[in-house]
């Protein structure tokens, strides 16, 4: 089995976009420079508005305005998208200038930039409603949160909800992509970093059946060069660090978690600190296969 992993990860050269969908695919293009953008989907029901961002996440609180803000010592820019249709209450684009902007030329310059991405993300935004369907843009039913999942959906009591907790709380993931393309998010905001992925290689494993302990873990690396991109081998090295220290508690119990068992949906991948995703093989089980791992490119 190893061996032909072996083989199928050497010439190997994937990417992966998170979160999925032909809408969201679309925002890797998108000429954020060095602002950070967050794309908020707000259903009518909702009582909270849905985030994907780009470099760090925006308030909630600020895309409740639409227009120039000023907040907590940083300059925004919210602007509407859509309002109003198929369920969705809004779509509304918010930027952040990262500091507060107090001089005409830096707003000027800051407008200017947010203009640019703007235009490019309702061009983009174009280009799917062309295709007739609003589905793509209901980001709003696609993620969740640890909590509403376990409560709404698996309808568990107060107990279960605790328990069924504990292995996505000792890993610390920050979301799961699911088999219908949901995602989970762990923490209580539901809110998802946008990235596109790298595959790396993958991480082989067995499993003792009698007291389920590691017996053999073997990591299997891509022969794509991707040091272009940041991707080198000590940067590989360093992120799998933060998994491979306690594999069976960091990623397997996660993705092997007993509530899938409850669900009609199954984990298809987890995020780890927005930059490192693991994603099962499928024809991997609870005792053997591998685990794809896919990266970001580090932040400059």
């Amino acid at each position: 089995m190893f061996s032909k992993y072996t083989a199928i990860y050497q010439k190997a050269n994937a990417r992966e976009t998170v979160p999925d969908g032909p809408f969201v695919r679309q925002l890797s293009d998108i000429p954020v420079a060095d602002l950070d953008v967050g794309v908020f989907f707000k259903g009518k029901r909702d009582k909270v508005a849905k985030q994907v961002y780009i470099g760090r996440p925006i308030p909630e609180a600020v895309s409740k305005r639409e227009g120039f803000l000023e907040a907590d010592d940083v300059t925004y820019l919210c602007r509407d998208i859509f309002c109003e249709v198929q369920g969705l209450q809004y779509l509304r684009l918010a930027i952040s200038a990262g500091s507060l902007l107090d001089t005409t030329e830096s707003r000027t310059n800051f407008l200017k930039k947010c203009q640019r991405i703007i235009d490019t993300f309702v061009r983009k935004a174009r280009n799917i409603m062309q295709l007739g369907l609003f589905s793509p843009f209901r980001m709003d039913l696609r993620i969740t949160t640890l909590g509403s999942f376990l409560e709404e959906t698996l309808k568990l009591d107060d107990v279960g909800v605790e328990a069924a907790s504990i292995p996505f709380n000792v890993a610390g993931p920050k979301y799961v992509t699911m088999s219908n393309n949901d995602i989970m998010v762990i923490g209580d905001e539901p809110r998802v970093g946008h990235g596109v992925f790298h595959l790396v290689g993958g991480i082989g494993y067995t499993f003792d059946k009698s007291i389920g302990a590691v017996q053999e873990e073997r990591l299997f690396r891509t022969t794509t060069d991707l040091a272009s991109l940041g991707i080198t081998e000590v940067y590989v090295d360093s992120m799998l660090s933060n998994i491979t220290s306690d594999f069976q508690n960091n990623v397997h119990s996660v993705v092997y978690s007993d509530i899938w068992r409850k669900s009609e949906v199954k984990p298809k991948a987890v995020n780890f600190g927005d930059d490192l995703l693991i994603r099962a093989n499928p024809s991997s089980d609870m005792w053997s296969g591998v685990f794809e791992v896919y990266l970001k490119q580090p932040k400059a």
